[in-house]
């Protein structure tokens, strides 16, 4: 038995793209795309979820050859859809990241400081304790789950080959950007404020007493200051979370053309 070229070309075709946009997604998003993981495992677990969810795709337009222009094209849009639904993600771990290194810059925690597992920076630790809990939050939370559901529904919503994000999606993923830091800083407030005024409060004891050794006092001060805010923030940290986890999931649901 033979079987023709174009026969075999659509028949990779339609696991090929669907294999495209869930891998895409999958290098960018939180857990499955830090660099611990390795690209072999990545490659599977992408394989066996393509594998899975393809009884449930539509299936693919057979008028785009594979090795073409078109088919390229096509290619680039879903590793376009996969990279923005997998960068929001990155975008609510990262907030807790910045939480953590705000306030210890403003704690004297700065100076504890080890290297990022997912994405190889030297960072806070602090803000390596904040990126833990928030990936412990997403995995509890099937947050996982959820971003390989809101990928199989994109195939229904943005089909292959007709489907495609236009630059309003691409603009409201930019101004995630400044959500991350509003979102941040808003968590951080109580803490800038209290610290601010342990500060100004050793300020005014240096005016008013100069022979006391304020530096060395304040210096240990400001650090137990830091550690109880922290636990009074770790006790909220969840609530935040979730806040910030819908704001994700509405957006995610802009980007896929999804009424949540």
């Amino acid at each position: 038995m033979e079987y023709p070229t174009a026969i075999i070309l659509d028949w990779i075709a339609n696991y090929f793209w669907p294999f495209t946009r869930i891998s895409a997604m999958m290098m960018v998003m939180t857990v499955f795309g830090a660099r611990f993981v390795s690209s072999r495992i990545r490659l599977y677990l992408a394989l066996a979820v393509t594998f899975a969810v393809m009884p449930s795709i539509p299936a693919v337009p057979k008028g785009i050859e594979l090795l073409s222009l078109a088919g390229f094209i096509t290619t680039a849009e879903q590793l376009i859809i996969g990279v923005c639904m997998g960068m929001v993600t990155q975008f609510i771990i990262q907030t807790f990241v910045l939480l953590g290194q705000i306030l210890a810059m403003q704690s004297s925690l700065g100076f504890a400081s080890m290297v990022d597992p997912a994405n190889g920076q030297n960072t806070p630790v602090l803000g390596q304790l904040f990126m833990f809990l928030a990936t412990l939050f997403f995995l509890i939370s099937d947050g996982h789950l959820k971003m390989l559901n809101f990928v199989v529904i994109s195939f229904k919503t943005l089909p292959i080959g007709s489907g495609q994000l236009t630059a309003i999606d691409f603009r409201s993923l930019a101004t995630w950007i400044g959500v991350m830091f509003k979102a941040a800083l808003s968590m951080s407030l109580s803490g800038i404020i209290a610290l601010l005024t342990v500060n100004l409060s050793f300020g005014v004891m240096t005016r008013a007493a100069p022979q006391l050794n304020i530096f060395s006092l304040g210096f240990a001060f400001a650090l137990m200051v830091g550690l109880l805010l922290c636990w009074y923030i770790l006790i909220g940290m969840y609530g935040h979370y979730e806040l910030h986890w819908m704001r994700a999931e509405t957006q995610i649901c802009s980007l896929i053309r999804l009424d949540c």
